[in-house]
């Protein structure tokens, strides 16, 4: 399950009845006299299959709502100076970005183009994210390549009475519009996921605005908080991404507003990119079928983990309960039991 969990952490699990196993549930199971932790995928009845590093049941892809993400996604890249503004609209501060003259006649873009960043190669007109385990430092394989890619970003809004704040934001050429009439701080996801364009876009009171950060820059970075539904998504065609020759990620800002002497500032933190996880089938199969009374299971990490892929799908008998998430407050690790 890594790098949700490491070596030598252990989990808390607390027994449940067996119908109330639900998909992407993570559970102890019991294997030849071991406890596992691993995240059910796949119900009694059902088909489940790998391709391309998405998860297919009974022939759809499954849709990861913003809550999921968080718990599957990994943060890649956290620097701001991995972000370029080649027009100097923008200024760099620290590891925040401000733009103090918002145009109205033109867009402010800052574009995602890193010079060093852990799983991330640059290349000529491109970036390729790569599905990298670098928290596995013994685990050599074929790395590949990770489509499921966006950014997070916490933007502060200034503007004049009767402005208004047109946002744009870029993923491989598609792009969605968002407009914002008020001040105040906006949170803003969005990027490529289980073959769908997706973004989520709501406002936040900076002084209750938190962040989950455990230290560790593998594991999740996104808002404490975030809504349960996405504001908008729509399916990516074939034809859509063929036609895609400069993949990037930008924020792009403009001022909405009839007065030729309107203005306004925003300020942009936490610019963090995020890749889904990457699930990989083995070299010889990738379709499997979900007998009675079993659930096909696998782990975070699917380069190294051990899980139905290799053993199938495992009886329900054999889970022993369901994990228990720590409060924030609590200190990593926490203890096993079973009460």
């Amino acid at each position: 399950m890594s790098p949700g969990l490491r070596d030598g952490e252990v989990v808390s699990w607390v027994p449940v009845q067996s119908d109330a196993y639900q998909r992407y549930l993570p559970v102890v199971c019991e294997l030849n006299n071991k406890l596992v932790t691993k995240r059910i995928v796949g119900l009694p009845g059902e088909s489940v299959e790998i391709i391309d590093g998405e998860l297919v049941v009974d022939g759809e892809i499954l849709r990861k709502d913003p809550p999921l993400l968080k718990q599957l996604g990994l943060i890649v890249d956290c620097q701001a100076d991995s972000w370029c503004d080649l027009n100097h609209s923008w200024k760099q501060s620290n590891n925040v970005w401000m733009c103090d003259n918002v145009r109205s006649d033109k867009f402010s873009w800052l574009d995602f183009q890193p010079r060093v960043s852990q799983g991330v190669v640059p290349d000529i007109g491109s970036v390729c994210f790569y599905d990298d385990v670098s928290w596995l430092p013994m685990e050599t394989r074929r790395l590949e390549i990770v489509r499921d890619v966006g950014f997070s970003a916490m933007l502060d809004i200034d503007l004049q009475k009767g402005c208004g704040l047109e946002i744009r934001v870029k993923k491989d050429g598609l792009a969605t519009r968002l407009v914002v009439k008020n001040d105040g701080g906006i949170a803003v996801i969005a990027g490529r996921l289980d073959g769908q364009y997706v973004v989520a876009a709501w406002p936040v009171i900076r002084e209750q605005q938190k962040f989950h950060e455990s230290g560790n820059s593998s594991r999740s970075c996104f808002f404490e908080e975030l809504p349960k539904e996405w504001s908008a998504q729509w399916e990516i065609s074939n034809a859509a991404e063929k036609s895609q020759n400069e993949p990037s990620l930008a924020l792009g800002i403009k001022l909405l507003s009839e007065k030729e002497d309107a203005s306004g500032a925003v300020i942009a933190e936490e610019l963090f990119i995020w890749r889904d996880v990457h699930w990989l089938s083995l070299p010889s199969k990738r379709k499997w079928l979900v007998p009675a009374e079993h659930v096909f299971v696998l782990g975070d990490c699917p380069a190294a983990s051990r899980d139905s892929r290799q053993w199938g799908p495992i009886a329900i008998g054999t889970i022993q309960g369901k994990v228990v998430q720590p409060l924030s407050s609590e200190p990593r690790p926490f203890w096993l039991h079973k009460n």
